[in-house]
């Protein structure tokens, strides 16, 4: 193949051009848009202001990403910790359930490792007793047993930052029985998070539950 070699500007085209071989550009190429059917090999650094991707993205090492990432779905790794929190569960002005029982959406195929219960905005009640349970039904302790002082026993208030750790229900099990684990849903499922109360309150307060689950499928 003959080699030609312009040291002037191409002159302006109205049609479209058509080369039968490659195209070598030592300098900055200007396009006003570039529709490529086949592969793009980039050896330097591509700075692209807006990029919208159709298919699948293989990454053979590190993103960083310096600003905030918005995922329109969860993220699901097997066997790798996911941290999720039900946030705005109220101790009741009339002792009892709370009025606003939280709910968290458990993905299909985890298992639930861990509950943390944080004191978000203090309550105050008359002296007595702030407990919680953890269930697959409004006001269930399938998950989580049911204890009416921990929190709070034969108390006023519970500061801001307080973190009680609770215990997961643990199965029935023996060298004949292994039942399935109440903590694993195959299917996503909601799990409902309570905070109760013996007296009733003057401020409602606000607690938060952090939940942590693990992708098994």
């Amino acid at each position: 193949m003959t080699t030609t070699t312009l040291t002037q500007g191409i002159e302006e085209y109205q049609t479209d051009i058509t080369f039968g071989d490659g195209i070598n550009v030592t300098g900055e190429g200007t396009f006003g848009s570039l529709d490529v059917s086949g592969d793009v090999d980039v050896d330097g650094t591509t700075n692209l202001d807006i990029v919208d991707i159709d298919g699948a993205v293989n990454m053979a090492t590190t993103l960083l990403v310096t600003g905030a990432a918005t995922l329109a779905s969860a993220v699901n790794s097997k066997f790798v910790k996911h941290v999720a929190h039900v946030t705005g569960v109220t101790v009741n002005s009339t002792a009892g359930d709370s009025a606003a029982i939280g709910t968290f959406v458990q993905p299909a195929n985890t298992v639930i490792t861990d509950i943390k219960i944080l004191c978000a905005v203090a309550p105050v009640i008359g002296t007595g007793d702030i407990g919680y349970e953890v269930g697959t039904s409004s006001s269930g302790a399938q998950i989580v047993a049911a204890i009416t002082d921990e929190i709070l026993d034969g108390g006023t208030t519970v500061v801001v930052g307080s973190v009680t750790k609770t215990t997961l229900v643990a199965a029935t099990q023996n060298a004949s029985t292994s039942p399935v684990s109440v903590h694993f849903s195959a299917a996503q499922r909601n799990i409902f998070c309570n905070i109760t109360n013996t007296v009733n309150s003057t401020t409602d307060g606000s607690f938060t539950f952090i939940i942590e689950y693990v992708q098994v499928a």
